[in-house]
């Protein structure tokens, strides 16, 4: 499943293309036929205008069908595999670097580079004080009942967020809720409901993505369900 989606996601533009074409083609066939079926003047005339017609509207059906599949798949499907658009990270010129350094003297290797508008979101990692993170439950908090989640996304061009669980040991990640509003140490807009959970180690991650569709590596914390 991460193969398909991958290809997807990397050929999305030659796909929309090759769908276009088609979608032009198909117009094109079903005007002359329904052009034809109005000239037609004998009952063979009108069976191949009408035959005609209707594969052209098949074509154009399955080409629409096609195409709304595909945008799913790349907006939605692609959540569950974080990070597999891929993006240009920020890069330091290490030769660059060491000219502008003074007596030639080796630069450092770690170099902040601060995040602006223009960087898309996927140029951060993980939980990000101020920027994407998790207020309560906190990392190694115990859990029981109902209980509130807040947090803080704020990004730079957001598109949208979702939070989700899932036990320790286990690979399935299940939704909470989700949104596409920037917050700031506020509820997330859901509750996590524990009641039914088997006691035990669990995950909390928030999934972002930017609204040029790219993902940012998702913030993770562990809580323990004490019910």
């Amino acid at each position: 499943m991460e193969d398909l989606v991958r290809f997807v996601v990397n050929y999305e533009v030659g796909i929309y293309l090759v769908l276009g074409i088609v979608l032009v083609i198909s117009i094109q066939r079903l005007v002359r036929s329904w052009l034809l079926l109005r000239k037609a003047n004998f009952g063979m005339e009108k069976e191949v205008a009408q035959k005609g017609i209707r594969s052209s509207l098949t074509f154009i059906v399955l080409v629409m069908l096609f195409g709304i599949s595909n945008f799913i798949l790349v907006s939605i499907a692609s959540v569950r595999f974080p990070g597999i658009a891929p993006v240009a990270t920020p890069t330091v010129n290490p030769v660059a670097a060491n000219e502008d350094s003074p007596n030639n003297e080796p630069a450092e290797e770690n170099v902040d580079v601060p995040l602006t508008q223009t960087q898309t979101a996927s140029a951060l990692r993980g939980c990000a004080p101020g920027v994407l993170e998790w207020i309560t439950p906190g990392d190694g908090e115990e859990v029981s009942g109902s209980v509130e989640l807040a947090g803080t996304v704020n990004l730079p061009n957001l598109g949208f967020y979702k939070y989700e669980y899932r036990a320790i040991g286990d690979d399935i990640w299940i939704p909470i809720s989700a949104g596409n509003k920037p917050i700031i140490e506020e509820p997330l807009g859901g509750t996590w409901n524990t009641e039914e959970l088997i006691p035990g180690d669990y995950i909390l991650r928030l999934v972002v993505s930017d609204n040029a569709n790219n993902l940012l590596e998702p913030c993770e914390i562990e809580v323990k369900v004490i019910n």
